[in-house]
């Protein structure tokens, strides 16, 4: 069996585990959301997020040290095991309407997903090898967005429904689950011996203090890399919590047709970062940063100009999406390449908290840029944060001057 048809089972295992995360995210935010009084859906967003991403901050060090100890096969199928019932306690908590049992819900996801995120990367490389590592990265990232899409707009429709709306919730749910679970029985890979790790890093503080002087020491450009990510992972964040709230009222969308935006926005991505892939082949190149990082700063920065609607709204969105893949696809293979063995889960783990980090602050953010205006002045804060990360990985990252000149065919 080809190398491509080995990742199938990891493939469709990430597709169906970022489906229900994304799918139970905004299940909240389009229903729960009239569980409380009006004037506070965007606390539920951010709530929505930040429990979520928590778990990501408090245990990926624990996270990073299980995928060095055990096989990550056996612990991608026992995630699975419990994502059955984690979904079932969320279907209980819509049952009941309780906002308290749905967040919870959501934080037991968050915290499947941090100990799923080491081993699924980790497992590009024990099932592909290395020279696989940019395509397999790059397709793992659509799979990623695919979930995200297919999630949202599934959100979206089922929030839409009004009879026997938890009867479609429980078959949805049902249906997603067993098929992750099986899905995952038939990954197959060879996982390099495992590491005699004795210490558990629970504290998280000396954890990113330590891994930052490590990757410093061992793997130079590792930080700037993970800061990369951090900031990408940041300004996603802003745009899918601003959509949730300017598609609905600035532009008086249903949920379905919000549902449908924001999957139009996670295809987008996933198209970008596939095709990035498919651009480096069996190279990692690092010119890509400049090249989606322009497009995507003009894209949204013409959002918050022109404020458009309709057809002229939905292009400049998807055309911002597709170029963040472009960006953000070169990161994950270079750490890929350039992290070695076992360690890469450790570097995995390392890259999600701070990644995490950030998206919580993206929470404050957005909490803080509505409280000031509306969500097109949110477009604005996202164009120039986007702006600083993009000028400080161009000017910062190893690599990028050089492969921006090959891709361009000016070397």
């Amino acid at each position: 069996m080809s190398s491509k048809n080995k990742l199938l089972p990891l493939y469709l295992t990430n597709f169906l585990g970022v489906f229900d995360d994304n799918l139970l995210k905004n299940l909240i935010s389009f229903i729960s959301i009239y569980w409380v009084a009006k004037g506070h859906e965007s606390i539920v967003i951010m709530l929505a997020t930040g429990f979520m991403v928590i778990p990501f901050i408090l245990f990926s060090p624990f996270s990073g040290f299980i995928s060095k100890k055990l096989s990550k096969q056996k612990v991608v199928i026992f995630l699975k095991i419990v994502e059955i019932f984690i979904m079932t306690f969320a279907l209980f908590g819509f049952w009941i309407e309780n906002i308290y049992v749905v967040l919870s819900a959501m934080f037991l996801m968050g915290l499947h997903s941090t100990f799923f995120s080491p081993a699924k990367f980790a497992l590009v490389r024990d099932i592909g090898g290395e020279e696989k590592s940019s395509i397999g990265t790059g397709t793992v990232e659509m799979t990623t967005f695919f979930g995200v899409l297919l999630g949202t707009f599934c959100a979206g429709f089922l929030s839409d429904i009004k009879e026997h709306r938890l009867l479609w919730f429980a078959g949805t749910f049902l249906i997603v689950t067993l098929s992750g679970f099986l899905s995952a029985l038939r990954i197959k890979a060879n996982e390099p011996k495992a590491l005699t790790v004795k210490i558990m890093p629970l504290n998280f503080i000396k954890f990113i203090i330590r891994k930052y002087k490590w990757s410093d020491t061992n793997v130079p450009g590792l930080n700037n890399v993970v800061l990369g990510l951090s900031l990408f992972w940041l300004v996603a964040s802003l745009i899918q919590m601003n959509l949730l709230i300017h598609c609905p009222i600035t532009m008086g969308l249903s949920k379905t047709q919000t549902g449908i935006i924001m999957a139009l926005v996670a295809i987008s991505i996933g198209a970008g970062s596939f095709l990035s892939g498919m651009i480096a082949k069996d190279k990692v190149e690092m010119g890509l940063i400049p090249i989606g990082g322009t497009g995507f700063i003009l894209s949204l920065f013409a959002i918050y100009i022109f404020e458009p609607t309709g057809i002229f709204f939905n292009v400049l969105i998807m055309f911002a999406a597709l170029m963040a893949g472009f960006f953000k696809t070169p990161l994950n293979a270079w750490m890929q390449v350039h992290v070695k063995g076992r360690k890469l889960g450790d570097a995995i783990a390392y890259n999600n908290m701070i990644n995490f980090i950030f998206i919580l602050f993206s929470a404050l953010i957005f909490g803080f840029a509505e409280s000031l205006s509306n969500s097109v002045f949110v477009f604005l804060i996202i164009t120039i944060l986007s702006l600083f990360m993009i000028v400080l990985l161009s000017f910062n990252t190893q690599g990028v001057s050089e492969s921006f000149k090959r891709i361009l065919k000016l070397k």
